[in-house]
């Protein structure tokens, strides 16, 4: 064998090793980018535990044909096209009710026939709500004073403990939810 021929051979092999190396590393580079593109999807989600004792404030909207009401807005009206998703449980010095809040944006405006959800205007941002009256009807008695307390699963844009009268109340409450992404 002749030593151009062997250096050949061993040209050859040295590329298709380089070769390999190439693949290996861009390969891996590849993944390492898939990797850190799904760390960073779930980091789009913002994990939320809260437990605090609060006193509630006039309502910073008026709902027609009511006082003002007093609230609690334990998780914020969101404006960043994310919703809460998670558990609450909570006990309040009165009977309350518990309200889950949802941007109000029909494709179409709704027709007489089909009618409207109720709505409200909070900071520009036009809501409708979800009364849980699973909870809200079933206060409970602490001694003499009748209380609200209980635990539920909640979707939605904001998270408010509510009293329609206008009188203040105080909750205590815990909260484990996550601020996810809308899909559609």
């Amino acid at each position: 064998m002749s030593a151009s021929n062997n250096n050949s051979k061993k040209k050859t092999k040295f590329s298709i090793l380089a070769i390999a190396i190439v693949a290996a590393v861009a390969i891996a580079i590849a993944l390492q980018a898939g990797y850190a593109s799904a760390q960073q999807q779930g980091s789009n989600s913002t994990i939320v535990r809260v437990q605090k004792t609060v006193m509630s404030a006039p309502a910073p909207v008026t709902a027609q044909g009511h006082p003002t009401h007093q609230v609690v807005f334990a998780l914020p009206l969101r404006d960043d096209g994310r919703i809460w998703s998670g558990t609450v449980t909570f006990t309040a010095s009165k009977p309350i009710e518990i309200e889950v809040m949802h941007r109000y944006n029909p494709a179409v405006a709704p027709t007489a026939e089909y009618g409207q959800p109720p709505v409200a205007v909070i900071n520009g941002t036009t809501i409708t709500y979800s009364h849980m009256t699973g909870i809200v009807d079933t206060p409970i008695l602490s001694g003499d004073s009748p209380i609200s307390s209980g635990t539920f699963d909640f979707t939605g844009s904001a998270l408010v403990f509510h009293k329609r009268s206008g009188e203040p109340f105080t909750v205590t409450y815990t909260i484990d939810a996550v601020a996810k992404t809308l899909t559609q």
